[in-house]
């Protein structure tokens, strides 16, 4: 029974240790991002998801990346990744820190590799102390009249494709902890408007934090010459009533408090009225282009702002108003700064000045210090694998008669060979300059 199991074991093991599953993961990775790409993803683009034929929307084309089949090939590619990287690890230990002479000739790389005739102890101390010289870690061996050697040179860059590799599943892991741990979501408050957090439009996820968001003040800045500046809000964090941190936050310069993030992502123009309405004052904040609609109490009115001048010396709007389920409005016209008109006879309505609205997109990411690591890992990598290449130099020595013999020399640097023949040049050039010189 327990040979039955160790057999088991094994042949799992060999499967998730195949590169051709790695490149068939791969494969099938690729075609599903592939399919994200062409369909609109809800998380994305809401609108343009429900646009699609309900046969795709079914089929899960327009949430593909939240899909239980692609985390399902994400998670199997990770388990590939992760045993073909427990199987390397010995290797590259061994080749990194345990290095060994090479025992004959037949071991010394063949494909850049030249031979050195002369005597053993001269071209012996030429070559290691040349080696040494250059950077190289050099380790020997005796045997018998004979020697042997190896050098090896920025011995690290023997890790760069296993830190890359594990860098893949790190990022895996941070994103798998973004979309099931963390929310994401979006709110468009007006100026002066204190909004729960729980109560923004989300697209993913659900919010576990008990604050409210106070917006102070949202801002379209432009600079003197006419160009625009940037989108600025001043917005407080409120918990248990209290005041707990104001920041003014614009584009790529957000607020963070408790894990939940605030970007910005957009701004529109809105107007400041004051609905008087049987002697009740009403303050309205409408949003631009009919972001948004005032619905005065007790009646069938919709009241929306068409247009808005956002001249701060000189603000005005074009307004509708629309009764019941009506398409067209009964009343319409401009209201200037400081104007009040009647509306149909229910109330009165009085422009007090601008108000900005603040597109605010909200994101709560636990797994994006994950990421960052996963993204450092594989820059390590990288640099690792292309910049810092390991370099090998090995050789025997066979003694001949007397004291003379033939030295075969050869040098590997893994994969990536541009250059290595070019500096194994200059070296057998310096070993030979250098003991014609101790001559």
């Amino acid at each position: 029974m327990k040979e039955q199991h160790e057999g088991i074991v094994e042949d799992i093991w060999r499967f998730f240790s195949s590169m051709k599953l790695g490149l068939i993961l791969l494969g099938l990775v690729a075609l599903v991002a592939g399919i994200g790409t062409v369909f609109p993803q809800e998380n994305l683009d809401p609108e343009g998801a429900k646009a699609v034929s309900e046969l795709w929307q079914t089929l899960g084309f327009t949430n593909i990346y939240g899909s239980t089949l692609f985390r399902l090939l994400m998670g199997l590619l990770c388990i590939n990744l992760i045993v073909c990287s427990i199987q390397r690890f010995q290797g590259i230990y061994k080749q990194t820190f345990a290095l060994k002479p090479p025992e004959n000739v037949t071991s010394v790389p063949n494909k850049i590799q030249a031979k050195l005739k002369g005597e053993r102890e001269p071209l012996k101390s030429s070559v290691q102390d040349l080696l040494q010289r250059s950077g190289f870690k050099v380790t020997s061996q005796e045997i018998d009249k004979d020697w042997s050697f190896i050098a090896v040179k920025r011995r690290l860059g023997n890790w760069g494709s296993l830190i890359s590799h594990i860098s893949f599943v790190v990022l895996v892991i941070g994103a798998i902890l973004g979309t099931t741990l963390g929310f994401k979501g979006f709110m468009m408050p007006s100026a002066g408007t204190t909004v729960p957090l729980s109560s923004i439009n989300l697209s993913k996820g659900s919010v576990k934090q008990d604050f409210d968001v106070h917006i102070y003040s949202a801002e379209d800045r432009f600079l003197e010459n006419g160009d625009r500046d940037n989108w600025y809000t001043d917005m407080a964090i409120i918990e248990n009533g209290q005041e707990v941190l104001r920041q003014t936050i614009s584009v790529n310069h957000p607020l963070t408090y408790q894990g939940v993030t605030f970007y910005q992502a957009s701004f529109a123009n809105g107007a400041r009225l004051t609905v008087d309405l049987k002697d009740q004052k009403i303050p309205v904040v409408l949003q631009d282009h009919g972001g948004n609609y005032f619905q005065a109490p007790g009646t069938d009115l919709y009241l929306l702002a068409a247009a808005i001048k956002s001249d701060p010396k000189e603000p005005a709007m074009l307004y509708q108003v629309y009764r019941g389920t009506g398409v067209d409005p009964v009343q319409k016209g401009q209201i200037n700064l400081g104007q009040t008109i009647d509306v149909q006879g229910e109330y009165k309505l009085t422009l007090e000045g601008n108000a900005g609205f603040t597109g605010l997109q909200v994101k709560e990411d636990p797994g994006v210090t994950v990421i960052w690591l996963g993204c450092a890992l594989l820059l390590l990598g990288l640099i690792l694998s292309f910049y810092w290449r390991t370099v090998v130099v090995s050789g025997v020595f066979k003694s001949g008669q007397d004291s003379n013999g033939e030295l075969t020399i050869g040098a590997r640097a893994g994969k990536v060979t541009g250059g290595l023949q070019q500096e194994f040049d200059r070296l057998i050039l310096g070993i030979q300059s250098k003991r014609e010189g101790a001559l």
